[in-house]
């Protein structure tokens, strides 16, 4: 890891420039901010283990625009997280046999980056199965993946683009998730995460998801909202991305299998760092206010009610 006073900006000239138009970004705002938040985190007698080394203060200072008091409370949101919700954040170890499960057949991939540099991440529901799969595995697959990604300074500069490709979705899988579970997950993945989403663009949403679709959509922003994209088939979707970044079994060049495999690598190389994550601490007690105590429902909630009902049923 690389410390605040060694750090040196090597992106190409289109990241400067995006960093420089839409973060505020340049070497003297990049440096007096980042020393600023590390000795906050330093003398916050609150936070009692924290990553202080610069890719850990830029994702969070870019996803707040140098903005370093909220940067700051994003950090404690994050570590907040981590404490209060350890079946999402802790333990992501990718030998692991539900994510080793998951990762034989990788449902979110990172496709590569469109002509404005942002990350094309693409979800493919139907490579989660819900007879094996839980809830709670899905959610630290996504957040281990999250973790590395943003690791990247292209990642935290740019941003993301999502492209969620609900083709064969089950009732099956949309019963996986309650309503706390769905709340909570908006909240970490717009608020905590220091993920910059740029699009999202749902593809051939079934008809039995609208509904908690649109309890989803309540959750966001109104400026957020404007981001989402629903589109009826894969040939309609296809025309908001550059067709060089077309996966092959839509029709284009990327083999997405290739790309997993290269993950998968990649997951197990970063191991012990993903392990190590688990070492951060924060007083739980005194930001006991941050995400609330309902924010993850218990088993007995999820397997009762409409959610319940629909695990339930023996439907594909």
């Amino acid at each position: 890891m690389i410390d605040v006073d060694q750090y040196k900006f090597e992106l190409t000239d289109q990241f400067r420039t995006l960093a420089k138009e839409e973060l505020r970004e340049d070497e003297n705002v990049r440096q007096q901010a980042m020393a600023q938040l590390k000795e906050w985190i330093e003398k916050n007698p609150y936070i009692k283990n924290c990553r202080t080394d610069a890719t850990f203060l830029l994702k969070f200072l870019r996803f707040r625009k140098f903005a370093v008091h909220q940067a700051g409370e994003a950090i404690e949101r994050y570590l907040v997280a981590r404490k209060k919700i350890p079946q999402w954040f802790q333990k992501l170890d990718p030998r692991d046999p539900a994510m080793q499960e998951i990762l034989s057949d990788i449902p979110l991939t990172a496709i590569g980056r469109d002509e404005n540099g942002r990350t094309i991440i693409l979800i493919r529901i139907s490579r989660y199965n819900p007879e094996v799969n839980t809830s709670t595995t899905i959610l630290r697959f996504v957040m281990m993946m999250l973790e590395i990604m943003s690791e990247d300074e292209e990642f935290q500069i740019a941003g993301v683009r999502v492209w969620e490709d609900h083709t064969d979705m089950t009732l099956k899988f949309m019963g996986m998730f309650g309503l706390s579970e769905i709340s909570s997950m908006m909240e970490i993945l717009t608020k905590t995460m220091p993920l910059r989403l740029r699009e999202i663009h749902g593809i051939k949403l079934p008809k039995f998801a609208v509904t908690l679709a649109n309890f989803a959509l309540s959750l966001l922003s109104s400026k957020l909202r404007e981001r989402i994209m629903c589109h009826a088939t894969v040939l309609e979707a296809k025309q908001h991305l550059q067709e060089s970044l077309w996966p092959k079994e839509y029709g284009g060049p990327i083999d997405v299998d290739v790309l997993n495999q290269q993950m998968k690598k990649k997951l197990e190389e970063k191991r012990d760092f993903l392990l190590s994550l688990d070492d951060m601490d924060i007083d739980l007690q005194h930001y006991g206010h941050l995400l609330g105590n309902d924010s993850v429902v218990s088993n007995a909630e999820i397997e009762s009610g409409m959610v319940g009902t629909f695990r339930k049923l023996n439907v594909d």
